[in-house]
């Protein structure tokens, strides 16, 4: 360490390196996210954070039942959902609202699977909408939670797969 005067401080690389990675970290538990300085408290969530701060949800599978997303809207945030519950696909048809548009169902029992809302009809498969499928889960994902995971995803992953259109993953 050398000092220049009493109100300058030279440290090493590493103990530099070392000070400001402490603090970002403190930072990090203070503030929670950049949403804090622009207005949104986020730390009252009722869900935990990984590493990345992204949220963590244990989703309830549900036998015999397929998820409605009528709307690219509804798919894409269904989809951020079951990230966060660490659900993934059997396959690498990430996008599969283009299939089928608005007729769109998922079936979220052992893994993924997808179909057009008649045919899930057909099996006699319960069919929810996102919402009631939100309003089961224990605790239930409120609309706080999904925007808190959307504005996640919108920040960490703006270029998911997920996102991209079917076309571009052939």
């Amino acid at each position: 360490m050398i000092t220049l005067n009493k109100s300058m401080i030279i440290l090493p690389h590493e103990e530099m390196i070392e000070k400001l990675e402490n603090t970002r970290i403190k930072r990090m538990n203070l503030f929670g996210n950049l949403n804090q300085y622009m207005g949104s408290d986020s730390t009252n969530s009722n869900f935990t954070k990984d590493e990345n701060r992204k949220p963590i949800l244990i989703l309830k599978e549900l036998e015999q039942t397929a998820i409605h997303t009528p709307t690219q809207e509804s798919y894409d945030t269904l989809m951020q959902i079951y990230e966060c519950g660490n659900w993934k696909w059997n396959t690498e048809i990430y996008h599969i609202w283009q299939i089928y548009r608005k007729n769109s169902c998922i079936v979220a029992n052992n893994n993924f699977q997808f179909g057009h809302i008649e045919l899930i009809k057909k099996c006699n498969q319960k069919i929810l909408t996102p919402k009631e499928f939100y309003e089961i889960q224990k605790p239930e994902i409120t609309p706080k939670m999904i925007q808190e995971i959307s504005q996640w995803f919108e920040t960490n992953k703006p270029n998911r797969k997920s996102k991209r259109c079917i076309l571009d993953l052939l």
